[in-house]
């Protein structure tokens, strides 16, 4: 491969001042790409891909950068394809309710774009001043509010993006009941770039709610709080997020709940009269939290299972598994880390069954609790490791479900094995 002719046929196509030769901070696991490029455009990302699909180099996609360490580093050589300069607002009618955006621009661009008009977009992420649209997409990100609004597959309504031969597709539209036959869009959720780089996606937006607060249950051990959060899901109240938190300072205290309300000024009331009780009864505290403590407290716990900034000894993973089994697999988990004497971070999505979880301690430390906490949830994914780890420990668990299925996908998709090789599961052996 010449490496220099390369150069030159992408700054030809995107411009020499968006074309870095070996960036250094778009190491992946300590490997530098041979070259970075930030298309300004659909045409011109699809002309790079289909310039890069000439050559035998992997095609990495960078949005925000805030999630790379997720999976398994570049199987060979790689060049960066960045979307930050994909940013605009392409297709907005408030009153419709929808919203057409590129892949590049951030969660945090998005939510202040939308407030304007009394309207969000009800995702969460760690970072969302870094966080893209495409990179919550391609990793399946989620939050909190979930509970209440579901996940980005919930609100997901139309997306374009480039194949691995540089060919532009689309899929779904700008209106929320617009597929017949397969629903192609779902595929690149969760696909990490394996398929195709998200170029443009399209939502179904939500009013703001006209009152939020929230319920913040404290307690000195988990038993009382998992009692609070039955009590919760066997009445009628409808919070948005029930969060279950452990080892944060942010709770204060070592384990803790927080209860989000959102809606009409008495539904929130509601809550936080009724979750209070729930609490007593449980025999915990809890503290009603609105305005500016409210938000402050949502964007802490948002931020917990970040990646983007880790110490060298930090081992981050994100646990799956239905949600009558998540109290007994954080159990597992904090019991194995007494045993190695880790300190865990924890925060759960209490209701949904999905938590994230932050341990630091020496390389046999964090293998013998990761291997601990396979056993008690074997869809465990790794988020981040330490650079001795990252290729010895399953980077998504022991239990994949319809791996082959997903491999034949991959082939469809991308035969030459083009885009992000080795770095999702389709690229494992095995």
């Amino acid at each position: 491969m010449n490496l220099a002719l390369l150069r030159a046929d992408l700054t030809a196509i995107s411009g020499e001042e968006y074309v870095r030769e070996h960036p250094a901070d778009r190491r992946i696991y300590g490997q530098m790409p041979l070259l970075a490029v930030a298309p300004g455009s659909l045409e011109e990302m699809a002309q790079t891909v289909a310039r890069l699909a000439a050559e035998p180099v992997a095609i990495v996609p960078w949005g925000g950068g805030t999630q790379q360490t997720w999976g398994r580093p570049p199987s060979r050589p790689f060049v960066v394809v960045e979307t930050h300069r994909l940013n605009r607002i392409l297709d907005y009618t408030p009153d419709d309710l929808t919203i057409s955006v590129e892949a590049g621009m951030t969660l945090g661009a998005l939510s202040a774009a939308l407030a304007a008009n009394g309207q969000m977009l009800p995702l969460d992420c760690p970072l969302p001043a870094q966080a893209t649209i495409g990179g919550l997409l391609a990793t399946a990100m989620d939050g909190p509010r979930r509970l209440g609004y579901g996940s980005a597959r919930d609100l997901l309504i139309g997306i374009r993006v480039v194949e691995a031969t540089g060919r532009v597709s689309k899929a779904g539209g700008m209106v929320v009941k617009n597929v017949s036959g397969f629903d192609m869009m779902k595929l690149y959720l969760g696909s990490f770039g394996t398929l195709a780089i998200i170029a443009s996606a399209n939502f179904k937006l939500i009013p703001q709610p006209r009152a939020a607060a929230s319920i913040l249950c404290r307690a000195a051990t988990p038993a009382p709080l998992w009692k609070l959060v039955n009590a919760i899901a066997a009445s009628q109240l409808v919070p948005v997020a029930v969060e279950y938190l452990e080892g944060l300072e942010l709770a204060g205290a070592p384990c803790a709940v927080a209860v989000r309300s959102e809606g009409l000024a008495a539904a929130v009331e509601r809550h936080v009269r009724d979750v209070t009780a729930f609490a007593q009864q449980a025999g915990v505290s809890a503290e009603p939290l609105r305005d500016a403590a409210h938000e402050q407290l949502w964007n802490a716990i948002n931020d917990v299972p970040q990646t983007a900034t880790l110490a060298a000894d930090e081992l981050v993973v994100r646990v799956t598994c239905l949600p009558a089994d998540l109290s007994n697999a954080l159990a597992a988990a904090r019991a194995a880390a007494q045993r190695a004497n880790l300190p865990m971070q924890v925060t759960a999505r209490a209701l949904n069954g999905v938590a994230y979880l932050r341990v630091r301690g020496s390389a046999e430390a964090l293998r013998e609790w990761h291997a601990a906490l396979l056993k008690a949830a074997p869809q465990t994914m790794l988020l981040a490791a330490p650079l001795a780890l990252i290729a010895e420990l399953p980077a998504f668990g022991t239990h994949i479900a319809n791996l082959d299925l997903m491999r034949r996908i991959k082939q469809e998709f991308d035969p030459v094995d083009l885009l992000n090789p080795g770095r999702f599961v389709v690229g494992q052996a095995g």
